[in-house]
C-alpha cells in the first residue's frame, strides 16, 4: 500500500481552533493550485507560533478555498531563545539571513540602523520583505515557527532594550566566541563598515561583551549565521554537560 503523501502546508495569520473553518489568501491558494490539491486533501496551517492546525480542504474554486480544521497541536519543544540583531545591508544579503535565521531557529531579527548603516537599508519596507521570506522559509523547512521580525531600531536603543545574559557584540577585537551558553541569548551584527568606537563604549555600558568569530573578519550575513551555529552548538554543549553531571549524582 502507497504511504500517504505528506500534507502540504500553508500560512496563516492566526491559528483557527478545531472546528473552525478559514479562507486562504490569494497568495496560499496559488501553491494549492500549483500542488493540484482537492477537496478532501489534508492539510496544516501554521502560524509562526509553533502551533500547526491540521485540517482538509472543504472548497477549492478559481476565486477562493477553505479548509476546515480538525484539530491544532503543537511542534516539537522549541529550542533555545537566540535574539539576533543584524544591521542594515543590501536586501538580498538581509533576506539570506533572514531565511538561514529561520531555519536555524532563531527567536528574533531585529534590524538596525548602526552609524554605518545607509539609511535606505534600514527601513519598514525591508521588514516587510523579511517578513514574508521567513514565513516562506518556515513551510519550506517545515517548521512550525519563524522568527519575530522587529526595527528597524536606532543601534542604542535596540541594544539597551535587551536583558538577556549573554548578549554578544560581534567584534575583531574581541574574546573569543563562548565555548557554552546557558538563558537567552543575543547576538549583534555590524555593518560591513565594522561598529565605530562610540558604538563599542556604548555596548559596553549596556552590558554587550565583544565577541570575535574564529574565522576572523568575515561578511556580515556569514558572520550573523555563524554566530547563531557557534551559539546553538555552545547551548547543546551546556545541555549535555549538565546530563552528564546528572547522571554522575
Amino acid at each position: 500500500m502507497d504511504e500517504p503523501l505528506p500534507r502540504a502546508r500553508f500560512l496563516v495569520e492566526s491559528c483557527p481552533a478545531p472546528g473552525e473553518v478559514i479562507r486562504l489568501a490569494a497568495e496560499e491558494m496559488s501553491h494549492a493550485r500549483a500542488r493540484r490539491l482537492s477537496v478532501g486533501d489534508a492539510v496544516i496551517l501554521l502560524d509562526g507560533s509553533g502551533r500547526e492546525a491540521l485540517g482538509r480542504f472543504v472548497e477549492l474554486s478559481p476565486s477562493g478555498g477553505r479548509v476546515a480544521v480538525e484539530r491544532v497541536v503543537s511542534s516539537s519543544t522549541a529550542g533555545p531563545v537566540i535574539d539576533l540583531l543584524v544591521s542594515g545591508m543590501k536586501l538580498e544579503r538581509l533576506s539570506w539571513i533572514a531565511e538561514k535565521a529561520t531555519e536555524l531557529g532563531v527567536s528574533r531579527l531585529v534590524l538596525i540602523a548602526s552609524a554605518r548603516t545607509q539609511a535606505h537599508r534600514a527601513g519598514p519596507a525591508t521588514l516587510q520583505r523579511l517578513s514574508r521570506v521567513a514565513r516562506q522559509a518556515a513551510k519550506q523547512s517545515e517548521s512550525a515557527r519563524w522568527p519575530l521580525l522587529e526595527g528597524p531600531r536606532a543601534f542604542p536603543d535596540a541594544l539597551g532594550a535587551i536583558t538577556h545574559p549573554n548578549r554578544l557584540l560581534l567584534d575583531l577585537q574581541g574574546a573569543p566566541f563562548p565555548a557554552r551558553l546557558t538563558g537567552p541569548a543575543a547576538i549583534a551584527v555590524g555593518p560591513e563598515g565594522g561598529w565605530t568606537e562610540s558604538e563599542r563604549a556604548a555596548a559596553a555600558a549596556a552590558g554587550w561583551l565583544p565577541t570575535s568569530l574564529p574565522a576572523g573578519k568575515l561578511r556580515a550575513e556569514t558572520a550573523a549565521v555563524a554566530a547563531v551555529i557557534l551559539a546553538r552548538a555552545a547551548f547543546a554543549r551546556a545541555g549535555k554537560r549538565e546530563t552528564g553531571n546528572g547522571k554522575r549524582g
